[in-house]
Order: structure tokens, then sequence, then C-alpha cells
């Protein structure tokens, strides 16, 4: 079978790899590496995508919050920006990295140079800004940033992707590849829609993705939660998918007047009541996931492995 251009594999005569013709064998080979074996079994952080439907809803914020939160319980934790060509969690964490996805991806750095260690703790794999490579990956930079994942996963209790908005192939296919999906949203039906948008095209994907829903920057107390109502209610009728509640974040002036290079809310403030909801949010998140910590995972049911898979249908 073919693998690579001009690569022969057993079984598989010259002949037949010339007849696939040049794009014949790029989708073959992409199916043929989706289907390599896997290791029988490896120990690998649970992982946890944070989207959401539209911009500005705060999924960063979250994001790092509960990065720093979840270091804070014990969990070594990674955040990962893939926020492809557009990152910000370094500027939300307060660091200034010298390598990024970039250069990773790119051969130019190794993942311990990439990785670097927060102030507040967690570690971060930061993104790239202002690249537009990067905000449409090659199949070839899929690959490369899938084997990346998988080396982070192996060596935390929980790995946070922080995906970027909307429902580009390279979101949907991070959020395909995890083990959790916390979709932030607002109670305005504009966010709501573009969320059930998330939900809609990842369940018809992966029928048991596991969706738990955070409301963010609610006006009155309350209203959060009739907004995860209504979506819930949305995607039970059309998807047939449930989704679970993590809870609401009233609007506080203080998240959209911190400074960036700043230390995040629940670090410098965190008796202020958006940082106790935070909180609340984190510890709802580890009751409704289970124990957020490595475990021994199948390799096929590995990170690296399901963005491998799942790249193959988008």
């Amino acid at each position: 079978m073919v693998d690579r251009l001009g690569d022969r594999q057993p079984g598989v005569a010259p002949a037949t790899a010339g007849a696939l013709g040049p794009r014949g064998r790029g989708l073959f080979g992409r199916l043929l590496d989706g289907l390599r074996s896997s290791p029988a079994q490896r120990a690998e952080a649970c992982s946890i995508a944070v989207a959401s439907g539209k911009g500005g809803t705060g999924k960063s914020f979250v994001a790092t919050s509960l990065a720093v939160l979840l270091h804070r319980a014990g969990r070594r934790t990674t955040l990962v920006d893939c926020d492809f060509g557009l990152a910000a969690d370094h500027l939300l964490l307060g660091v200034k990295p010298i390598a990024s996805l970039q250069q990773l991806l790119s051969g130019k750095a190794t993942l311990a140079q990439v990785l670097i260690e927060t102030p507040c703790g967690p570690r971060l794999l930061p993104g790239a800004s202002g690249v537009r490579k990067l905000a449409a990956m090659s199949d070839k930079d899929m690959l490369q940033f899938a084997h990346e994942l998988g080396a982070v996963a192996a060596d935390n209790d929980v790995v946070l992707l922080d995906v970027g908005a909307g429902i580009s192939p390279a979101v949907l296919l991070t959020m395909l590849a995890a083990d959790h999906i916390v979709l932030v949203t607002q109670p305005e039906i504009a966010a709501l829609v573009d969320a059930y948008a998330v939900v809609k095209c990842v369940a018809q994907l992966r029928s048991d993705s596991r969706f738990h829903v955070l409301v963010n920057r609610v006006q009155t107390k309350g209203r959060g939660e009739q907004a995860y109502q209504k979506l819930t209610e949305v995607s039970r009728q059309h998807v047939g998918i449930s989704l679970d509640y993590l809870g609401e974040v009233l609007d506080d002036p203080r998240v959209s007047q911190h400074r960036l290079g700043q230390l995040p809310l629940v670090v410098t403030e965190p008796g202020a009541a958006t940082s106790l909801a935070m909180l609340d949010i984190a510890t709802r998140l580890e009751q409704i996931a289970g124990p957020l910590q490595r475990r021994s995972v199948e390799g096929e049911a590995g990170i690296e492995a399901r963005f491998r898979r799942h790249r193959l249908f988008l």
C-alpha cells in the first residue's frame, strides 16, 4: 500500500500505486496513516476542549481560569492554545513566549523548548498570532500537531485545549479528539444559535461527544440556566444529544478591564464573585467528567489516534 509518494508498502505492486494518480495516492496515504496501529496501552491525561460558537464569549478567559484552578487543585495541567493563527492565552497568563506552535510544527523548536511555565502554575503551549499558514494548516501540520498533543497528554493529568471560535475543520478536529468539550456561550440568541451549530457539527461526526455548557456574561442571575435549557432542548430534539450544565458567570466589568499581561482574575482577586463562580465550575466539571487525572487508555482511544482517525472525515 502507498504511504508517501514514491514509497511502496508490502503487498501492493508499483503499477497499483501508479494507477491511483497523485490525488489518489494522497487520499490513500491519509487513510493508511489514520489506520496505523497504536500502542496497546498508555497513560494519558484527560483532554478538555474549551470551545464557543462565536467570538467574544469569554472562551479564553474560561480556559486560562480553569487551567489555573485545576493546577491549584493538584492536577498537573497544560493549556494548549489551539486558536491557530490568533493566539492570545499567553497575554492572559502574563508570559512572553520565545517560541510557539509555529516553530514547533516547522521543526525549528522542540516541544520542551516551546512549553513554557507560567507564574500562576499551569504550563502553556503557546499558539501563534497573525500567522496565516497556521490559520489553514496542511495535513502534514495536522499530523505533527496530533503527535505533539499525544506527547503533552502523556506528561499531564489534564490537557486543556483552547480552540478557536466557530466550526472550521481544524477547530472541529480538535474538539473531536478531546475527551470532553466545555462549550462557552452567552444568553443572547445569536450566541446560542452558534453554540447549537457547534453541537450539531461535532455530534454528526462523533455521537458520543460530551458537551458541558457554561453560560458567561449573564446579566441577571438564573438567565444562564434558562439559556442552557433552551440549548439542550434543541440539541436533544434535533441532534439526539444531551448536554451537561456547568453553571453561569455573571457579567463582571473587572474582567473586561483586566489588563493584558496581568495575571488572571482568579489569581489577583480570588475572592471576587467571578473567581468564586469559576471555582464552582471547575469543581462541577470534575464531578461530571470524573477524576481529572492521568489514566490508562487503549492506543486507539488516545488523543493522537482520535485526531488521526477523525481527520479522515473532514
